[in-house]
């Protein structure tokens, strides 16, 4: 199953002033997700893995296997990735290598590819996720920020 969406404004659940085209695959045991975000500053916040790339421009995915905690990942336009069982908010770095990443550039613009081996996770009680994009155009206080399914709208 692939399902194509451009994501909205996360506060308003309207069509946003900078496009991202996102798309999710399953497939066996493999989760994937795809990502275009358009006119884009690039700022990726840091080189570093999981360090706190959310305070610049990034791609990223909520997933839930139907636990009391969520697994958050991360892509920034540099190709650095945040990977954490997130546990009453607090992030646990784990052994991610049941995650795979590609960023690549062009121009204004990148695109992020994830893939996630699901029976590397153990047993999957119910699957759910949500898919975000970060930009700040280079300033934090006027962040752009679009979801899936936002979060923040009626």
């Amino acid at each position: 199953m692939q399902n194509k969406k451009e994501l909205v404004d996360n506060r308003t659940g309207k069509e946003s002033e900078i496009k991202t085209y996102f798309s999710y695959n399953k497939s066996e045991s493999i989760l994937t997700f795809s990502f275009t975000a358009k006119d884009s500053s690039l700022n990726s916040y840091s080189s570093i893995h999981n360090d706190e790339l959310y305070k610049g421009d990034v791609c990223e995915v909520f997933l839930d296997i139907g636990e009391d905690y969520y697994y958050e990942f991360e892509v920034a336009p540099n190709g650095a990735t945040f990977v954490a069982k997130i546990i009453n908010s607090v992030p646990i770095f784990i052994d991610d290598t049941f995650f795979q990443s590609e960023a690549t550039i062009e121009n204004d613009s990148y695109e992020v590819k994830m893939s996630i081996d699901l029976s590397r996770l153990g047993v999957i009680k119910s699957l759910k996720f949500n898919a975000f994009r970060i930009e700040t155009k280079g300033i934090k206080s006027d962040l752009i920020l679009q979801a899936y399914s936002p979060t923040l709208s009626d």
